[in-house]
């Protein structure tokens, strides 16, 4: 008879083991819980390499700047890539911050995680090692940096830097 103490708005009765079933499953949620948020920040804090700003390239202009101009300007490239005739220079910004905790009976663990982006100057030289392209690409969280490159030689590289800041913008 106390198992029928509890009744649904349709009148029809629920036994008293559904209340304390639904408590023991929260509190095993509660006390076996995963936790992961992630926090966006903005781009001000460098992870890797040095950030080539766009007012660096102002010296770049396509069939005019040689080879021997870029390294003069902006250092040795982190990538050489011969057969395509490419320059590559990366650096990795902080976009946000991942929060994460996880806890079982009394114990438990949380940090936090730098969520990183990958930025990258692409500068493509023609045959008499002239500037033919350039570009401020960012490279996708889920690609290769080698399909990254070579998507970018082939001419679909994604998301450049500029298309990311046209997005942004209000």
């Amino acid at each position: 008879m106390a198992a029928k103490l509890f009744a649904n708005r349709s009148g029809a009765r629920k036994d008293a083991a559904w209340p304390l079933s639904a408590l023991l499953i929260c509190a095993v949620a509660f006390l076996a819980a995963c936790v992961v948020l992630p926090v966006p920040t903005p781009e001000r804090k460098v992870l890797e390499g040095t950030p080539v700003a766009e007012e660096q390239l102002d010296f770049l202009s396509a069939g005019v700047t040689t080879k021997q101009d870029v390294v003069d300007n902006l250092g040795d490239p982190d990538l050489i890539w011969e057969d395509a005739n490419l320059f590559g220079y990366d650096w990795v910004m902080r976009q946000g911050i991942l929060l994460w905790a996880v806890g079982m009976g009394y114990g438990g663990a949380g940090g936090a995680e730098d969520i990183p982006k990958h930025y990258s100057l692409l500068i493509q030289f023609d045959e008499h090692d002239r500037v033919q392209r350039f570009e401020r690409a960012i490279r996708p969280a889920m690609k290769s940096y080698g399909d990254f490159l070579k998507d970018w030689v082939r001419g679909s590289n994604g998301a450049s830097a500029k298309d990311e800041q046209d997005r942004t913008k209000p």
